[in-house]
């Protein structure tokens, strides 16, 4: 007979609330503490970014290295807590971080290869003293600013400098802050191509010559930024929708045991009134969960990436002069702050499942897994690492198994009975080889069928969708499973529930409309210096 479910999920998260408490303070596992992570995912890494190739201190690097990387396994092996999807975002933290520092200090040279853009005002007579100083100062083969600024345009009123690693220490910092902080790289030249060129103005004004190589044609294909309140009306309405959509997807996940981790996929209808609107195939309740699970990972990443521009765009609008105070980015300026997510229709039907993974899809962590896998691609022996063929489907394949790296290690962390290996791995690597399969059978098989060597627009479009959607229904099920398992959906993502509070959810102790009554900090001690401070719950 099988065990009987439990009275809610509120009765799952007091339970293992309670287990957790338990083990950390019989020892293991051990508490995440703040200033742990403000030390080893901050400090370090922006030393090690401070010491300049010019000083014998930078022999110090590997040092900082090796110990934010021990920092980073110890976090995977014994710290745990339940906030973050019930643990999920230690491991992947932990596991990105480690990356991050990687293509940061090793498989790049900061000081030699990034630059940020900056603002530099006109009617500082000493900052364009110190422009002209520092673009005719050479250290070691590396320029400390490049290109005054040229005239203020519609884009931005004030003249922007791509400025390399700075001399001065207070102005490196921020820009080392900057760098260690980012992801996509708006503001810098390793931006990221899905976010999008620059605006022809501002890349004319960092690059004279680019006004010169710029055709018309080129001017058209260029996208139009809009003016900053138009973009933060945009991100506010967006923000709420999500929000909205978010809460809606927790009520109707929180009625459904499988999402409490308990039931398999395809066991047993979802309760109403959903089990009223689907057919009793079990096929069909596999993909009704699977949508679910999608849509709301992409629902919570565009509530969470609609914060930043929602706080750094407001603010420095709202503020700004304490902006210009705070740094020489224009933080202001629209076009830092693109999409998080490009156009899922036009992405599917015309590029299938790489389209979905590539474009479509949000690309916070390209930079960090492109620079490793070619780093690594560098080691292969040259005719290999130069072949086209070889070299893409390698990359494809590193890319895949490093998102499955950091995801697993999430998994591998969160406080439940998870397979980070045989599910969340597996989920991103079946990712990677569905890309290639659909690349070569598009190479291969349309020559074959076609005399034209094409098929109709139409017939790929289909094939694409078909492929794509079709691929994620076939390897959903690994990951989903091993979020429900994991405990991921039981977690609260919003502080406050319209639906709740209005009485739509199960109508059990403890929901309402404020769901955030838990602590999020505890001060332990466990009697020594490396074991004192505000834990995360």
């Amino acid at each position: 007979m099988a065990d009987p479910l439990p009275p809610s999920y509120l009765h799952i998260l007091r339970s293992r609330h309670a287990q957790i408490e338990s083990l950390i303070h019989q020892g293991h596992p051990k508490p995440v503490l703040l200033w742990h992570l403000i030390a080893f995912f901050l400090v370090l890494p922006a030393s090690a970014l401070l010491i300049s190739h010019r000083t014998p201190a930078r022999y110090l690097r590997p040092f900082i290295l090796v110990l934010i990387l021990g920092f980073s396994v110890e976090a995977l092996q014994s710290r745990r807590i339940l906030l973050g999807g019930n643990g999920y975002i230690v491991g992947l933290i932990a596991a990105w971080w480690s990356i991050w520092v990687m293509t940061l200090l090793v498989f790049h040279d900061a000081q030699r290869d990034f630059r940020r853009i900056e603002r530099r005002p006109l009617e500082r007579e000493d900052d364009r003293r110190e422009s002209a100083e520092t673009r005719s100062r050479h250290a070691d083969g590396v320029r400390h600013a490049v290109a005054s600024g040229g005239p203020p345009n519609e884009e931005y009123p004030e003249p922007l400098v791509w400025q390399t690693y700075p001399g001065s220490w207070s102005h490196r910092l921020n820009w080392v802050l900057g760098l260690l902080l980012n992801l996509r790289g708006p503001e810098w030249n390793w931006r990221i191509s899905s976010v999008g060129p620059l605006p022809a103005s501002i890349r004319t004004q960092l690059d004279p010559k680019h006004r010169r190589s710029r055709s018309r044609e080129q001017c058209k294909k260029l996208p139009a930024y809009q003016d900053g309140k138009t973009r933060i009306r945009a991100v506010v309405f967006e923000f709420f929708k999500a929000y909205l959509a978010l809460d809606v997807i927790k009520v109707l996940m929180m009625r459904d045991p499988y999402f409490w981790g308990i039931i398999p996929l395809s066991f047993s209808p979802p309760p109403a009134p959903i089990s009223y609107i689907l057919p009793p195939i079990p096929a069909v309740f596999r993909v009704y969960r699977l949508a679910l699970s999608g849509i709301g990972i992409h629902v919570a990443l565009v509530c969470i990436t609609a914060l930043n521009p929602l706080f750094f765009l407001g603010l420095s609008r709202a503020f700004p002069n304490a902006s210009r105070a705070l740094t020489a980015v224009p933080l202001d300026a629209p076009w830092l702050y693109p999409e998080s997510f490009g156009p899922f229709i036009a992405s599917v039907l015309d590029h299938g499942l790489a389209g979905c993974w590539s474009r479509w899809w949000h690309q916070l962590f390209r930079f960090g897994f492109l620079s490793t896998a070619q780093w690594l691609i560098s080691w292969f022996p040259r005719r290999l690492a130069t072949h086209t063929g070889f070299r893409r489907y390698l990359l494809t394949l590193i890319v895949f198994s490093l998102s499955g790296f950091i995801h697993a290690s999430g998994s591998y962390t969160q406080f439940g009975d998870t397979r980070p290996i045989s599910g969340t791995f597996i989920f991103f690597l079946l990712q990677g080889a569905g890309v290639m399969i659909q690349d070569l059978a598009s190479k291969n098989l349309i020559p074959a069928l076609f005399t034209t060597n094409s098929a109709p627009r139409w017939l790929r479009r289909t094939a694409n969708a078909t492929f794509a959607i079709g691929w994620l229904i076939f390897s959903g099920g690994y990951i989903a499973d091993d979020f429900s398992k994991g405990g991921l959906w039981l977690t609260e993502p919003l502080p406050t529930s319209p639906l709740r509070g209005l009485g739509f959810g199960l109508g059990v102790e403890g929901e309402g409309w404020w769901c955030w009554s838990e602590p999020w900090f505890q001060w332990w001690d466990d009697g020594t210096f490396w074991g004192r401070g505000l834990r995360f719950m």
